[in-house]
């Protein structure tokens, strides 16, 4: 089969949903399938045209000149988005060899649309592989309201981009997604919604050497219990709860690290300038190549989902964290794939955003060691069953690449 996947971002980027969409492009390759990339030049110095990258994968891959405003304003980030609709449906034309499917990510949003569409031109059928659910992510942004006129019009474009008789399959990264989308799909012939979820990073040798030595050299003591959130620190976190148990928590031998970037740092920032006598401490993201140092250098990590957000997408972090054999404190919905994955592994606690007594339990049991290596054990035991890369890869370009 001949499969081209729309997706703005592909490796060097170092956007997720391109690093995972590499992972699937091998493993399609390695069955014998012909693919083909159409995803944009990027912000890392990539140049428009065809390439094949990298050349074991075997993939053509099509880098499409466009804008690049950035996420600085609205219309900049709608003109980026609408130069690469352009620039993907034009490439999907004229594409030499005729695909017999066009799978659609979900960045840009809409991609549905455009994978619907060219499609059919091609003679082709579609597939969609959702990794963010608009308009539902708008809805949970606050930018439109569920129900009004906008909301209306968006969702019908998104059911009309994931339906009709020519769609193959429509995966999802988790069953609260799942049940989402399910909602857009209606119609005897429309798809069931599936889903698997994302996978981590693989343990190497010599990782946990690395994590002591990462531990000395942030003067983080052998007698401290270190509380870490790493990761994205956008709208659909919450960390005042977080903040509050630090402060109550001041005298505990707990150390508070947060690494990372998004619009809520400040949040973090402004916190430890108020409480200079609590033991929080803000970071930038940690360079890839530590990451799975980075990620064992904690006791614990904590993971934060705003309720209103469950089924919208499924943040990644849990598969990293799992796989490092480390316990989570969720605060989130007990509904969503990350609540169900935790309470289900035994990996962690799960509780709401506005837990605090429950919240500082949780901590008083993060602070006794047997309970957290039990529960670490626990998490990496889940990990190698749910979130291999061995066993998720395969399902993931089976279910994307199977007869309609």
């Amino acid at each position: 089969m001949h499969l081209v996947f729309l997706n703005q971002y592909y490796p060097p980027d170092v956007a997720p949903t391109g690093v995972m969409l590499e992972g699937v492009v091998r493993q399609l390759v390695r069955d014998g399938h012909e693919v083909t990339v159409l995803c944009a030049s990027g912000g890392y110095g990539g140049q428009a045209g065809r390439t094949t990258v990298p050349p074991s994968c075997g993939a053509t891959v099509v880098r499409i000149g466009t804008t690049k405003f950035g996420r600085g304003t609205w219309l900049g980030k709608l003109l980026d988005y609408a130069s690469f609709y352009v620039g993907a449906a034009w490439q999907l034309m004229v594409l030499k060899r005729r695909p017999e499917r066009v799978v659609a990510l979900t960045t840009p949003p809409y991609l549905s649309v455009v994978a619907r569409l060219g499609s059919r031109l091609r003679g082709a059928d579609h597939a969609h592989w959702v990794m963010d659910l608009y308009p539902d992510v708008m809805v949970a942004h606050g930018m439109v309201g569920e129900g009004s006129l906008a909301w209306r019009v968006l969702a019908r474009l998104a059911a009309w981009g994931f339906g009709g008789r020519r769609c193959a399959a429509v995966l999802t990264l988790g069953p609260d997604m799942a049940a989402r989308v399910g909602g857009y799909l209606s119609g005897a012939r429309s798809p069931v919604a599936e889903w698997v979820p994302l996978w981590g990073g693989e343990a190497a040798p010599g990782v946990a050497a690395a994590a002591v030595a990462l531990r000395r050299a942030r003067g983080w003591g052998s007698d401290e219990v270190v509380v870490m959130y790493s990761g994205n620190m956008g709208l659909g976190h919450r960390f005042d709860g977080l903040l509050a148990a630090a402060l109550a928590m001041r005298d505990a031998p707990l150390r508070f690290a947060f690494f990372g970037n998004g619009k809520r740092r400040g949040e973090i920032a402004d916190f430890m300038r108020a409480h200079p006598e609590c033991r929080v401490e803000l970071h930038d993201y940690a360079p890839a190549e530590q990451l799975a140092a980075h990620l064992q250098s904690a006791e614990v990590h904590v993971a934060s989902l705003d309720p209103a957000w469950t089924g919208t997408m499924v943040p990644s972090k849990l598969q990293g964290i799992f796989a490092a054999g480390r316990a989570v404190v969720f605060l989130g919905s007990a509904d969503s794939s990350i609540g169900q994955w935790v309470a289900e592994s035994g990996g962690g606690w799960v509780l709401q955003p506005d837990d605090g007594p429950g919240l500082l339990a949780a901590l008083a049991e993060v602070c006794q060691s047997e309970t957290r290596a039990a529960r670490g054990a626990a998490a990496g035991v889940f990990a190698a069953e749910h979130f291999s890369q061995a066993l998720n890869i395969p399902r993931v370009a089976a279910i994307l690449s199977r007869d309609p």
